[in-house]
């Protein structure tokens, strides 16, 4: 895993197991449980999650506390570090991995959530100190979360950020409600991070929780959007819902939602609606009844740009888990066929799930191996490639990835993906169509991949390019439309 500079990797062994009944389940115990899992095994924080969530009955508001501290903690390691090695006098190495977690939480919770009154931020986190069995270090714990509240000097929200403006002692946040300023300043009483002015690069980092390679990577033109692209990705960004037309339509579905007390508006295309925050989708009206499904507009964006028509045939290359697959079969009418392939029966099964909730009979799922070259059906009249990539669109969604992605991954990334289009290609019949799509906004993975293909084959031209940038509206991605000639 690609570690920020001031976290060392977990001991196996060294933590005690805690016993889980004598610790009453409530949102803070269960942060804690994920991320205690995700540094010792590297697992996704949400599956973590999602078996206590099954385990322990809990209500929907402390689910959704649960939820926030564990994935803004992922998302923010560098930074929470980056403050906490200011107020810890001893080295990192020194610090026991549990109670590094709970200064992680603690700190978060004062800094970047102030939603949370902070006496509540700080007695809670010491009682899951003395919780775990680290009672003598309970002072210790309520000594540095004191001095970090302490340290806070003001909060200013803005609507701009300005690098030029700030200092080393000034933390820019992007707030993810859209209600509010774009930004806040959090001020502190001393210097905490690299002068932006002296070292922008170290500043970006830190600031925006993120390796200095991979920001080195991104398709900026100046320090300034480096920043805001850094500080978009420590948001999940914006929710956005598919209406199923071939059940409902966008109108009835934005009264079921006004009903609901859920804020929203149309987007952009005529079956897309943006979600103001975030809210439990399959808790909703009609959800249990198909009528609409969670996908950001930029994967949208795919089959709108395919535009795949009723009766046609269809290949989907990576399919899992089924959104792209069931866009294309409603824009279809669920007429014709879509062919939807993928590597394991349990991301099979995610595509059946959906396509039987939504009530689409036109996707024919299909197993295939890694190094697959026949596929059910020859000539198809289009396809879509959704490869695997680096997910630098969506790192604010997918806290993890920018942790496990290490700059050597490319190498492997592009060769797989180039053979993922070519295939695609070969299976499209003369005069067909087919959209490359991926979650990266690294020029490597998209436009050069795509103009490398096209160069080196004759039977296919690049018809149309769509790139979006991570906050405008949503999520980052690519798409390429190309024709069989």
């Amino acid at each position: 895993m690609n570690r920020p500079p001031h976290r060392r990797s977990s001991q196996s062994g060294k933590h005690p197991q805690h016993k889980r009944k004598s610790i009453p389940p409530n949102s803070r115990w269960f942060a804690f449980r994920a991320l205690q899992a995700f540094h010792e095994r590297q697992v996704f924080v949400s599956r973590v999650l999602n078996d206590q969530f099954k385990e322990e009955r809990i209500d929907s508001r402390d689910r959704k506390m649960a939820t926030e501290l564990t994935c803004e903690a992922v998302r923010r390691m560098q930074t929470l570090d980056t403050i906490l090695t200011s107020f810890v006098s001893r080295r990192r190495e020194e610090v026991e991995d549990d109670l590094w977690i709970l200064l992680q939480l603690g700190c978060l919770q004062l800094v970047f959530l102030p939603h949370y009154p902070s006496h509540a931020a700080v007695h809670e986190t010491v009682e899951l100190c003395r919780r775990i069995d680290r009672p003598r270090a309970a002072g210790f714990l309520n000594g540095v979360l004191r001095s970090i509240e302490r340290s806070i000097v003001s909060r200013k929200p803005v609507d701009e950020i300005d690098l030029a403006q700030l200092s080393a002692s000034e933390l820019p946040i992007r707030r993810s409600r859209p209600d509010e300023a774009n930004y806040e300043v959090v001020k502190f009483d001393s210097n905490l991070f690299w002068s932006p002015t002296v070292d922008s690069l170290s500043y970006v980092s830190d600031v925006g929780s993120l390796p200095q390679w991979l920001i080195q990577r991104f398709p900026t033109e100046s320090d300034e959007q480096r920043l805001q692209l850094a500080l978009w990705l420590t948001t999940p960004g914006r929710m956005w819902m598919r209406v199923n037309p071939l059940q409902t339509d966008r109108e009835k579905t934005l009264e079921v939602l006004a009903a609901a007390e859920v804020k929203a508006q149309p987007g952009q295309l005529p079956e897309s609606i943006q979600i103001d925050g975030h809210v439990a989708i399959i808790d909703l009206p009609g959800y249990d009844e198909g009528w609409f499904s969670v996908q950001d507009i930029s994967a949208m964006a795919v089959t709108d740009l395919l535009d795949p028509q009723p009766g046609e045939t269809v290949l989907d290359l990576c399919a899992a888990p089924g959104g792209k697959s069931t866009h294309m079969a409603e824009r279809m009418e669920n007429r014709g066929r879509i062919i939807a392939c993928d590597t394991g029966a349990n991301r099979l099964r995610m595509i059946n799930e959906n396509a039987r909730r939504l009530q689409l009979t036109c996707i024919e799922t299909h197993l295939v191996n890694e190094n697959e070259t026949s596929f059910p059906a020859n000539a198809v009249d289009a396809a879509v490639v959704d490869v695997p990539c680096s997910n630098t669109g969506v790192l604010g969604k997918r806290p993890e990835a920018r942790w496990r992605l290490l700059p050597g991954d490319f190498q492997s990334l592009v060769p797989l993906q180039r053979r993922l289009l070519t295939q695609a290609i070969d299976q499209t019949k003369s005069g067909g169509r087919i959209v490359y799509s991926t979650c990266s906004i690294d020029p490597e993975e998209n436009e050069k991949l795509v103009q490398s293909v096209v160069d080196q084959r004759d039977d296919v031209k690049l018809i149309r390019e769509q790139k979006h940038f991570p906050g405008q509206p949503s999520d980052g991605g690519y798409q390429a439309l190309l024709m069989r000639d």
